[in-house]
């Protein structure tokens, strides 16, 4: 797992993601955003680090993406619930239509779920969570509390 998502910090830094990093290079040939973040959905639910980076990316690069193959790619390598949540963050932060369309075509969570699974496995965070969650992930039946910064919108 740890090994995956280093190299997925790669790719994002390879696609301009805000991600500092000692070894930069990734391994392997490089691959669209939309594939990045198909696997990154993947992969958001153990890694609050990575959510943030692919959000921060999608909210900059939203012109950039290809949403049928974003959308494929989620389906094929990762979780369409997530991607509702990442669109659905990025559209509160920044609307746009390509999120909307994209919300559109995902799916919540099949049962209510605390969002990420380090923060599951602590009794008071876990705890915590339950009491605070935000509507944004409820509405993909998780539970988070984390996307407070979100509130204003870029001037």
């Amino acid at each position: 797992m740890e090994e995956r998502l280093t190299q997925l910090f790669k790719e994002w830094h390879a696609l301009g993601g805000a991600v500092l990093l000692a070894d930069e290079a990734p391994s392997g040939p490089p691959r669209g955003p939309e594939t990045v973040i198909g696997e990154s959905t993947g992969h958001c639910r153990d890694s609050g680090r990575l959510t943030w980076v692919v959000l921060d990316w999608m909210n900059r690069h939203v012109e950039e993406l290809d949403e049928q193959t974003l959308l494929q790619e989620a389906r094929r390598l990762g979780d369409l619930s997530v991607l509702g949540v990442l669109c659905d963050a990025a559209n509160a932060y920044q609307a746009h239509p390509r999120f909307q369309r994209i919300i559109s075509s995902c799916r919540p969570a099949t049962e209510l779920t605390i969002f990420f699974r380090r923060v599951a496995r602590s009794p008071l965070a876990a705890r915590l969570t339950r009491e605070g969650a935000l509507d944004l992930f409820r509405r993909w039946n998780y539970l988070c509390n984390e996307l407070r910064y979100l509130s204003a919108a870029p001037s």
